[in-house]
C-alpha cells in the first residue's frame, strides 16, 4: 500500500478570537501533562465516490474546521513555557493523501502497522519544543477510485484529553453537516480556576507508568458475547454488583498480561501495578459538562501481588476487578476537591510520595500498566455529513513509542470493544498464544463493513 501526501496547508480560524483573550492559562493538570500527539483515525465508506465529490467534500472539511476553530481558539495557538496558550490564530495542519488500494480491501484484514501512514505525524511522538507544537494535526486519506476516506487526527495531549478531543471531533463534525444546534461551545476557563498552573514546575510523576522502550503493538476485540461470558465468571464467584464492560474487560487483560509479565522474567515479576486514567469531570460536585475543556484526568492505581494468588483463575479474575473498581471508585467529589485551589499542588505531591512508594520496595519485581477507556465518549458518532464511521482506530504506539505497557479500550462496530495492546516483544508473543485469552479475545479480525447499516438505522 502506497500513502503520497499530496497537500499542506494551515486552516486558521474564519472569525478573529475575542480581543480581551490573547492568552489563556493552562491548569496545573494540563502542566503535568506529556508534550505528546496521540492519534485517532476515522474510517467512512464512499457511495458512489467520485473525484468531483471527494473535492467537494475536502472543501466541506476544510470550511467547517476553520468555523470550528474560531469556537476553539485556543487550540489553535501555541503554548508559551508551559504556563499558558498564546491564542494567535496560528492554525492547525491539514493534509490530503492518497492511498494506492481499495477501502474495502484494506479492511478485510486491516495492516495495523501501516496505519502510521494515515496520520500526519507520527503518533505518540514527543515534541521538542512545546512552545512551537501545532495544537491539532489532521490528515484525510482518500483511498482508491474514491472508495473510502480515512481521517487520522493527531491531538496535542498538553491541552487536549479524551473528552477535549471529543468536543471538538463533534463540534466540527455538526457544523460540516450542517447541524449547528449541535455545535458544542467549550467552555476554557473554569480548568485553569479550579486547577490553577504554576509559574515553575517540575514533574510530579516521573514517567512511572510510562515505560520507555521498543515494544509491539496488536488489537484485539471483545464481542458481545465475550463480555457477557467474563461478566458471568466475575459476578458468579464473588456475586459482585455486575461490572461495566469496561471494568471486567480491562480487569481480564491485566490478568492476561500480568501472567504474560511473570512468564517473561521467571516467576520474579510479583506485583503489579495498574494506573487508569479517569475523567473527572463526572465525578466532580458539582459534576462539569464535558465541554470543560482541558486535561481534566486523574490516575486511579490498583496494586496486586501475585506472591499468593488465589485458588482459581476464576477467582483472580473477581479480584482483579474488584480492586479496579475499588481504585476508580476512591476518585469522588471529596477526592476531586483535594486536588483543588492552592492546596492541590499539596495533595498531589502526598500522592507522588506515595507512588514512589509502591516503587521502592523491590522495582525490579514490579510491572506496570496504563490503561485508558474511550468507550463513551461517542467517537462512533462523529459524522461529517456522510454518514458515521465504520471503523475508528487508535494505534497504539510502535516500535520506537514513547510507551511500553499501554491498554487503550475502544467501542467498535458491532457493540463489542477493542483492546489496543503495546508490550514488549517477548510478553506479546505470550499474550498472543494465551489460550486463556484468546477464548475471549479475537486477534485483529476484519472490520465488519456490514455495520454501517445498523449506525445508520
Amino acid at each position: 500500500m502506497e500513502v503520497e501526501v499530496v497537500s499542506r496547508e494551515i486552516i486558521r480560524p474564519s472569525s478573529p478570537k475575542p480581543s480581551q483573550l490573547g492568552t489563556i492559562k493552562l491548569s496545573l493538570l494540563d502542566q503535568l501533562s506529556p508534550p505528546i500527539y496521540v492519534p485517532i483515525i476515522f474510517f467512512y465508506p464512499m457511495k458512489d465516490g467520485n473525484l468531483l465529490k471527494i473535492k467537494q467534500l475536502l472543501t466541506q472539511l476544510k470550511h467547517s474546521l476553520s468555523k470550528t476553530l474560531s469556537q476553539f481558539f485556543p487550540l489553535s495557538g501555541r503554548i508559551i513555557d508551559n504556563f499558558s496558550v498564546k491564542c494567535n490564530d496560528a492554525g492547525v495542519l491539514f493534509s490530503e493523501a492518497q492511498i494506492s488500494c481499495n477501502f474495502f480491501e484494506f479492511l478485510k484484514k486491516p495492516k495495523i502497522d501501516l496505519l502510521d501512514k494515515f496520520l500526519p505525524c507520527p503518533q505518540y511522538c514527543t515534541v521538542p519544543a512545546v512552545d512551537t507544537a501545532i495544537q491539532i494535526a489532521i490528515q484525510v486519506n482518500i483511498f482508491a477510485a474514491g472508495s473510502g476516506i480515512a481521517i487520522g487526527v493527531c491531538f496535542f495531549h498538553k491541552t487536549i484529553d479524551g473528552a477535549t478531543m471529543a468536543s471538538f471531533l463533534k463540534c466540527w463534525s455538526a457544523i460540516a453537516s450542517g447541524c449547528y444546534d449541535k455545535a458544542i461551545c467549550p467552555d476554557y476557563t473554569t480548568a485553569s480556576q479550579l486547577f490553577p498552573p504554576r509559574e515553575a514546575l517540575e514533574s510530579l510523576f516521573k514517567g512511572r507508568f510510562t515505560t520507555k522502550g521498543k515494544g509491539v503493538r496488536r488489537r484485539f476485540v471483545f464481542d458481545a458475547n465475550a463480555i457477557a461470558a467474563l461478566k458471568g465468571i466475575v459476578t458468579s464467584r464473588d456475586l459482585l454488583r455486575k461490572p461495566s464492560s469496561v471494568t471486567v474487560v480491562s480487569g481480564f487483560i491485566w490478568k492476561c498480561v500480568m501472567a504474560a509479565a511473570s512468564k517473561v522474567a521467571l516467576g520474579s515479576k510479583q506485583t503489579s501495578i495498574l494506573a487508569f486514567a479517569v475523567d473527572m469531570r463526572p465525578r466532580m460536585v458539582p459534576p462539569l459538562k464535558l465541554n470543560c475543556t482541558g486535561n481534566m484526568v486523574w490516575q486511579a492505581i490498583a496494586s496486586f501481588n501475585r506472591a499468593h494468588p488465589p485458588s482459581s483463575k476464576e477467582t483472580e479474575l473477581s479480584d482483579l476487578v474488584s480492586l479496579l473498581r475499588e481504585a476508580v471508585a476512591k476518585i469522588d467529589g471529596e477526592y476531586t476537591k483535594n486536588l483543588q485551589g492552592d492546596e492541590g499542588l499539596r495533595a498531589m505531591s502526598i500522592y507522588r510520595e506515595e507512588v514512589e512508594g509502591m516503587f521502592s520496595k523491590d522495582h525490579d519485581a514490579i510491572t506496570s500498566y496504563m490503561f485508558s477507556s474511550w468507550c463513551n465518549f461517542g467517537f462512533n458518532e462523529v459524522d461529517f455529513g456522510w454518514g458515521k464511521p465504520i471503523w475508528v482506530s487508535n494505534i497504539g504506539g510502535n516500535g520506537s513509542s514513547a510507551f511500553v505497557n499501554l491498554v487503550i479500550l475502544m467501542e467498535n462496530e458491532c457493540r463489542g470493544i477493542e483492546a489496543w495492546i503495546l508490550l514488549d516483544e517477548n510478553g506479546m508473543a505470550i499474550l498472543e498464544s494465551d489460550p486463556e485469552f484468546l477464548r475471549f479475545a479475537s486477534s485483529n479480525p476484519s472490520v465488519n463493513v456490514h455495520a454501517m447499516d445498523s449506525f445508520d438505522s
